[in-house]
């Protein structure tokens, strides 16, 4: 894996059962290593990661990622105005609300309960902050 990375801050919220030394801290700048995006890629596949957020180094750009109950969705932030939403592969009309963030229901059509797919989308944008062409997203601007 290379060494290019887009994000410039990483934080990580974890399952309750997650031992601590297995945990990511709260990573900036260089500490972003190829290895680091490694265990952390393992770490939401394993189902041990509830919460992502990576920012780039101005702040206008940034990844929020919520797992609960076997469900993850995640939403990208491009240039502070620029809001995608993933469309869900299973469920991609549903309206049916889950509860996986602190924000209110999120409807099923924005959620997966693919964690290898939340992986892509999190290196995606580690490597290059753009979303990942592996899925459809849902386009807004506010």
């Amino acid at each position: 894996m290379n060494e290019t990375r887009f994000v410039h801050t990483l934080f990580v919220r974890y399952t309750k059962e997650t031992p601590a030394g297995e945990r990511l801290p709260y990573l900036q700048g260089e500490a972003l290593t190829p290895p680091a995006l490694l265990r952390l890629l393992g770490q939401i596949d394993a189902g041990q990661v509830t919460y992502v957020q990576m920012d780039s180094e101005t702040g206008e750009d940034s990844l929020v990622m919520d797992i609960r109950e076997g469900w993850g969705t995640v939403y990208l932030v491009k240039d502070t105005c620029h809001y995608y939403e993933i469309i869900s592969p299973e469920e991609p009309e549903s309206e049916e609300p889950l509860n996986l963030t602190g924000d209110g229901p999120t409807p099923k059509k924005h959620a997966t309960r693919d964690l290898g797919l939340l992986g892509e989308i999190v290196a995606e944008f580690w490597k290059t902050g753009a979303p990942f062409g592996g899925c459809r997203w849902e386009h807004t601007i506010h």
